[in-house]
């Protein structure tokens, strides 16, 4: 049999009667893939938005490196140090650093009318733009810097303003608590919600230089540096980089290394989709192949047939494996659809809710890339192939006069 009379056979296969075993077990087939196809992409969607999420969500935060003084100092207030010592990093690597900006942290009390919360107040550069904060504002506004001396605004996480029973537009006493207490009255211009509960916990941001001056620092100390790099993925070259440029009493920390649970969690979620991923692969193969099957139990006599008339082994191999992949690709097709259509849903409604107790978001987030899509429709395909290829190899086995026999 030439190429074209297999075409011809595997397609008078496919028009068996509406009521006939094999339709139905074939339209099985088509579901089998499409479940199978359109769970792995909905599920690795799933796991690369809450990757990029979290991940752009801490970066933007803190940044992706953190330059700091060497100390021994276990609080949570860096040692200062002279804001020359890094001139010129980010025009020492123009193409890796997006932005570099200055920042101090200061533990403080804050008081509102009966209630008393401690927190760690973040000093904002006030030379630079913070427009990365701007996502997780839930009410007000940033920090204006506009004042001469330092700005007495202040924005604070929704959890503490609730705790302090305090919203946009009241004031606050700052208490800091040293050998000779400080005070200053600050107005809370902002709310806002990471819900990364160490964040929100105690995170409040201020202006740079109100640090500086409960500090006593000239204008020219900082606590460190925030980098914020090009690329995620440079961060392990990039730190290495920029701890032989800097001077040697200055360090350099990572935001994976000071947020690991969160990261580990990030990568126990990617273990479990993979998991998850190959479990499906094997149910799919494993109907694939039963389908293959009780296709042989009710084309035995025309497999014989076939062969008695001189068909070899690979004849009636492509015969079979054109009938299945028609199957195979209707079910990727459905199975395309109804896991981009599921991505475009909630991505668009979010209409799939989470606690963001546990999940440090309120909905489930979903990512988009051609690359996944891709590669899991070529997984999908060379692994179903395989299935069938194996399950078929088993049929051109059969010899003619068992196939005939009565």
């Amino acid at each position: 049999m030439q190429s074209p009379i297999t075409h011809f056979i595997a397609r008078r296969l496919r028009q068996a009667p509406q009521k006939a075993f094999t339709r139905i077990v074939y339209k099985i087939g088509i579901v089998s893939v499409a479940l199978g196809l359109a769970t792995t992409i909905v599920a690795f969607s799933v796991m690369e938005g809450f990757q990029q999420h979290i991940t752009q969500k801490l970066m933007g935060l803190r940044g992706h490196l953190q330059v700091v003084k060497y100390s021994l100092n276990r609080t949570y207030e860096e040692s200062p140090f002279e804001k020359s010592k890094l001139e010129g990093l980010q025009a020492a690597f123009p193409d890796k650093i997006q932005s570099a900006k200055a920042f101090a942290h200061k533990a403080m009390l804050l008081q509102a009318a009966e209630d008393l919360e401690g927190v760690v107040c973040k000093g904002l550069d006030p030379n630079a733009t913070h427009t990365n904060l701007h996502a997780y504002l839930t009410a007000g506004r940033l920090v204006d810097f506009a004042a001469q001396r330092y700005s007495s605004e202040v924005v604070l996480s929704k959890r503490t303003a609730d705790r302090l029973k305090v919203q946009v537009g009241d004031e606050v006493v700052a208490c800091v608590v040293q050998q000779q207490p400080r005070y200053r009255k600050l107005r809370v211009v902002g709310l806002y919600a990471t819900h990364i509960e160490e964040l929100d916990e105690r995170l409040v941001f201020c202006d740079l230089r109100l640090i500086q001056r409960l500090n006593n620092w000239p204008a020219d100390w900082v606590g460190g540096y925030e980098v914020f790099l090009q690329d995620h993925n440079s961060t392990p070259t990039m730190t290495e980089q920029i701890r032989g440029w800097i001077d040697y009493d200055l360090g350099v920390k990572t935001t994976d290394r000071e947020y690991a649970a969160i990261f580990e969690w990030l990568h126990i979620v990617q273990k479990n989709a993979l998991i998850f991923m190959i479990l499906i692969l094997l149910v799919m193969c494993s109907n694939l192949a039963s389908i293959v099957l009780i296709q042989m139990m009710e084309r035995t006599s025309m497999i014989g047939i076939l062969k008695t008339i001189g068909a070899s082994n690979g004849q009636l191999q492509r015969t079979m494996l054109w009938n299945n992949l028609y199957m195979l690709g209707q079910g990727m097709l459905w199975g395309n659809l109804a896991g981009i259509g599921l991505f475009v849903l909630q991505y668009y409604t979010h209409f799939l809710a989470l606690d963001p107790a546990y999940y440090h978001i309120n909905h489930v987030p979903m990512a988009w890339s051609w690359y996944t899509i891709g590669g899991l429709n070529a997984l999908t395909l060379g692994v179903a192939t395989t299935a069938l290829l194996v399950a078929i190899g088993v049929i051109i086995r059969l010899r003619p006069v068992k196939a005939l026999k009565p």
